[in-house]
């Protein structure tokens, strides 16, 4: 098992045992090449991984099998030390997730 295909078994992982948010299975996930970047506290430059991924669609239905509601899953992306391999944050959208799953 290559590194990228390690990362987005330990992000598969992380993802089942905290339940906080589901991905989209048809859309999968996608490891980008280890990159520099800056990390969110705005100071700290570390080489990184990231892993995109979508989360699921959220669709309900009325009596009549009509659709009654629809949001569009979101674009994620995990963030993960190049060196360690460990899970530092996901960002979305709206905000971050930790790795102890709060937002």
């Amino acid at each position: 098992m290559n590194t990228k295909e390690e990362i987005i078994e330990n992000l598969k992982i992380w993802l089942r045992k905290t339940n906080v948010i589901s991905y989209d299975k048809d859309i999968g996930f996608r490891c980008w090449d280890k990159e520099l970047e800056t990390l969110r506290d705005g100071k700290t430059e570390k080489e990184v991984y990231v892993v995109s991924f979508k989360t699921e669609d959220y669709i309900t239905y009325d009596k009549k099998g009509e659709i009654d509601m629809f949001i569009e899953g979101m674009y994620c992306f995990a963030v993960f030390d190049a060196e360690t391999l460990n899970l530092l944050y996901i960002k979305k959208k709206i905000g971050y997730i930790e790795v102890d799953g709060s937002y």
